[in-house]
């Protein structure tokens, strides 16, 4: 089999799926808890899946983790089941999935929830932006707060502009736009929030990929700049390997940030890179590069996820699990054809 044949392999029958929904991650001792933000990706995934390959076993497992994630929501609202609370990140990429859902199997079941779970977002936002999470806890980090990685909630909106023919949506996630726009910098690169100067590759990549979508949908000109400052900034960051670091100074754009340990490099965002270099249709050799380096983390077919580079991080490497997000990436951006922008419908 090739990286993708086994990749989808994986998806479908690694114990990353418990039967109902995915894990966050898992090793050899250990598995973590079912990750419902992750279980909405592996909708849209397994839609994505379904089309590619028409296979039934994909709108199965997309309807099964469907079934899943409407039986734990909170009145609509996506609960994290490690730490209890409800997050508008999670919630925004679950209502995606079911738009995704129903454009398939036409069920009116999909519509409602996401009806239902549109509506407690916006009880958790001023018409502007949205609250991170519904209680924000004492010990918390940046993703407990409004910051960069909210702009991708511009996707299920506009979404929802199209299903349910309502322009409030799309206002509301032009204006959101509006509003993390701010926080990219002169280099291309995004803050993760106005009070915390660094950039993380990941949510960098978030942004990147709302934007992507925004333009995709409505052919703003302004989209597609700061798409476009924003895949140049991952180009020039990426390291010989083909990999990334996993946070860098906001300002010393090149220089990457040391953890406790040392430097970190984090496969979810250079899966995420492939897919907007390949949707924009450039950086064709930094494409081969970073596929060369996920290969090099995969075991047993599925992505790890943190490499730490210091003498302690490579002592420990064996224990490193297989996650589950960076994984979906990784397949996804494999099965997107090069340089066709229109496929940023499939974003997930």
């Amino acid at each position: 089999m090739d990286i993708q044949e086994r990749l989808v392999d994986w998806f479908i029958n690694s114990p990353i799926y418990n039967g109902k929904a995915y894990l966050a991650h898992y090793s050899a001792k250990r598995r973590a808890p079912v990750y419902p933000e992750i279980t909405a990706y592996a909708i849209s995934l397994s839609c994505i899946l379904h089309q590619r390959k028409n296979g039934e076993i994909f709108l199965e497992r997309a309807e099964k983790c469907a079934e899943y994630m409407i039986e734990i929501n909170k009145n609509g609202a996506v609960p994290c089941l490690e730490d209890g609370l409800l997050y508008t990140f999670d919630t925004g990429i679950f209502i995606s999935s079911m738009f995704d859902l129903y454009a398939i199997n036409k069920k009116e079941i999909y519509l409602r929830e996401a009806e239902k779970s549109l509506k407690w977002l916006y009880s958790e936002g001023d018409g502007e932006r949205f609250a991170a999470v519904n209680k924000i806890p004492a010990k918390k980090s940046w993703y407990h707060v409004p910051s960069v990685h909210l702009a991708k909630l511009a996707i299920p909106l506009l979404k929802a502009s199209v299903y349910f023919g309502n322009p409030e949506y799309e206002k509301t996630a032009f204006r959101l736009l509006d509003e993390y726009k701010r926080l990219q910098l002169k280099d291309g690169n995004f803050k993760v929030n106005h009070g915390d100067p660094v950039t993380m590759t990941h949510p960098h990549c978030y942004a990147t990929e709302a934007f992507l979508y925004a333009y995709y949908y409505s052919k703003r000109h302004e989209y597609l700049e700061i798409v476009k400052k924003a895949s140049d900034w991952l180009s020039e960051i990426q390291n010989e390997d083909g990999s990334l670091y996993q946070t860098y100074p906001a300002e010393k754009n090149i220089i990457a940030q040391s953890t406790k340990f040392g430097k970190v490099k984090t496969t979810d965002a250079i899966a995420q890179a492939t897919r907007i270099w390949k949707l924009l249709g450039v950086n064709q050799e930094e494409i081969e590069k970073a596929y060369r380096y996920l290969n090099g983390e995969l075991k047993d077919d599925g992505l790890r996820l943190l490499n730490d580079m210091s003498l302690k991080g490579k002592l420990f490497s064996w224990r490193r699990a297989i996650h589950s997000w960076p994984t979906f990436f990784y397949l996804h951006s494999l099965i997107l054809p090069f340089g066709r922008i229109e496929y940023c419908n499939e974003l997930f």
